[in-house]
């Protein structure tokens, strides 16, 4: 237990943990294992079952210099246009991919990122977008149909304002 103990205090030391980090797993290593049992017990069902992040959206100020980027960097490949209008460009990655485009106003930013559920069609989305509404009205859900990509997905915000996408893993 104290290598564990060492090892926490080591990792937030050097930064590579937050305080508050740094707290949850020390009262985990106290907690008794029945008591985490029971809050994990208690912890509802989700809406829908996130599978893994399926995409991530930046506003660049150039989008063939942040393509070079990005290819020199992770070996992406340039795939189908970013937006309905062919301003950007999805960056192909094995499980996912990288969407850049210029054309919001403020650069550097993180437009959204999506999630990738099971399964994803224009019914399925609109089920889910009202199941969103009626447990996370504040959500403000939306099904929609990418045309770009001939697929659906819900589009929603979560408490802070970010814009999130969930879409099918099998789709763009």
């Amino acid at each position: 237990m104290n290598s564990i103990v060492d090892s926490l205090f080591d990792q937030y030391e050097r930064g590579r943990m937050t305080r508050r980090h740094l707290v949850q797993a020390l009262a985990a290593l106290v907690l008794p294992t029945h008591t985490l049992a029971q809050d994990a017990a208690r912890a509802p069902a989700p809406i829908v079952r996130g599978l893994s992040v399926n995409h991530v959206a930046l506003t660049v100020s150039d989008v063939p210099r942040s393509f070079a980027f990005y290819e020199r960097l992770f070996g992406v490949r340039k795939g189908w246009p970013a937006t309905n209008a062919g301003t950007g460009i999805h960056m192909d990655l094995p499980d996912g991919y990288i969407s850049i485009d210029s054309v919001a106003e403020q650069k550097g930013v993180i437009t959204h990122f999506a999630v990738a559920v099971d399964h994803m069609d224009r019914d399925a989305a609109k089920r889910l977008a009202d199941k969103i509404n009626r447990e996370l009205p504040d959500a403000k859900a939306r099904d929609a149909y990418q045309a770009n990509t001939g697929g659906s997905t819900v589009n929603l915000r979560d408490p802070d304002g970010f814009f999130v996408q969930i879409s099918s893993k099998d789709g763009r």
